[in-house]
């Protein structure tokens, strides 16, 4: 999870720039040794990825990866199922951030394995609020399995 620096490598893919602010914000709130990369589409986020595996210092490979359902391109169930199907990526745990209340979106998505599914506020503080629960009880939990 954390790298040799004690940074907290976090990749989050998101096309809208606004939530991509308000998430980051909400991170660094919680903790100023999040190390966001934030990536607009699927495509990227594979291509980051792939480039972890190639060249880990220039490229940190991402402890938890934040992943929007409705983007262009693959659009995130499309990378959830390519991800989890790629044996040097599939352990990177991927928590659902989206509007979608949709039933099959949710089932579809922890039957790929996502580790949690989180839908967007429509309050940015609410928002806010639930990234920042979020993030402490996904590294707390996480170091405390680790140690």
């Amino acid at each position: 999870m954390e790298s040799e620096h004690g940074q907290i490598n976090i990749l989050l893919v998101e096309n809208d720039p606004g939530d991509q602010k308000l998430i980051k914000t909400a991170l660094l709130n919680w903790n100023d040794k999040v190390n966001l990369k934030i990536v607009y589409s699927g495509e990227d986020a594979m291509d980051y990825l792939h480039m972890s595996v190639r060249d880990s210092q220039q490229y940190p490979r991402p402890g938890l990866i934040l992943l929007d359902l409705g983007m262009p391109g693959m659009g995130g169930k499309g990378f959830l199922k390519v991800i989890k199907a790629d044996d040097n990526l599939c352990s990177i745990p991927v928590v659902i951030v989206t509007n979608s209340e949709a039933e099959d979106d949710i089932e579809y998505c922890y039957a790929m394995h996502a580790a949690g599914y989180v839908q967007k506020s429509a309050s940015p503080q609410e928002f806010s609020e639930v990234l920042g629960k979020l993030a402490r009880y996904w590294f707390m939990t996480s170091a405390m399995l680790s140690s």
